[in-house]
Order: C-alpha cells, then structure tokens, then sequence
C-alpha cells in the first residue's frame, strides 16, 4: 500500500510539474483569433482580428517580424497608423522595441490573418490562464 501511494505521489507531483511548464510555453508564441476586440480603432476592419504573440525578431521602418521557438517568422508591415504602446504609455514610433530584447515577448494585432498591417503593438506577451480547464486569451490594455 505504502509502494502505491509513493507512486501516485510521484506521479501526481510530475503531472503538477509538466503543467506548471506548460503554461508559459503556451505565452510563448502562437497566434490568436479575437472575435470581439475590447476597443475600436478607424483601422479596423470590424471588431474582430488577429493577435500574433512571439519574441521580436526584427524591427525596421516598415516592417517588423517575430521568430517563434520553432523557426516560425511571422512578418507584419507598419505604417503611419500603427500603434505602439510601451507599458500603458502610447508612443509615437518603433524604437522602444529594441529595449525590449530577443527573449521579450511581444503582441501584435492585426485586422485578420491575411491583412498583415500591424493596427497596434505592445511590449508585451498577452494574458494567457487557465479557469476551470478553459485557456482564458486576453490582449494587454489599449495604450493611451
């Protein structure tokens, strides 16, 4: 009996642990659909888009691209109506990007996933938990 209960123990402390890793591989990178974005800007196209959350890969003046873990680029165009949000602060251009590092995770959303004009960017990864065994998506405040 006692040979069981260190089993399950073991097991049960492996699962917590591989689920505790999880998570954060989920912040990661990937991309998410947002049926009802929580503002609306003229840029967009409907109240609907694309979040696209990874580490920065390279930012110019008219492009930025993010690299995944798995090699994945995800490459987006800015323009004069782009957004940059560093913290809760808005600002007017790209360069606060390169502060952020190549291990920063940052947010970027589009209309959808074939318009890739970047309409806003944060300096960081969205908000990403678990509520009773659902993944619970939430982008990060609209700068002001």
């Amino acid at each position: 009996m006692s040979g069981q209960f260190s089993y399950l123990y073991r097991l049960m402390i492996s699962l917590l642990l591989a689920f505790g890793s999880f998570l954060p591989a989920i912040a990661q990178q990937g991309q998410y659909h947002v049926t009802y974005a929580p503002f609306n800007l003229a840029s967009m196209k409907g109240r609907g888009g694309l979040a696209t959350y990874s580490r920065l890969g390279a930012v110019s003046d008219g492009t930025i691209q993010l690299r995944s873990d798995d090699g994945q680029v995800y490459s987006f165009t800015l323009d004069a109506g782009t957004i940059y949000c560093q913290g809760n602060k808005r600002v007017s251009d790209w360069a606060y990007l390169r502060r952020t590092g190549k291990k920063a995770t940052i947010t970027i959303f589009t209309n959808d996933t074939v318009d890739k004009e970047a309409l806003v960017i944060w300096d960081r990864g969205p908000y990403i938990s678990m509520v009773n065994g659902t993944i619970v998506f939430a982008l990060p405040a609209l700068c002001k």
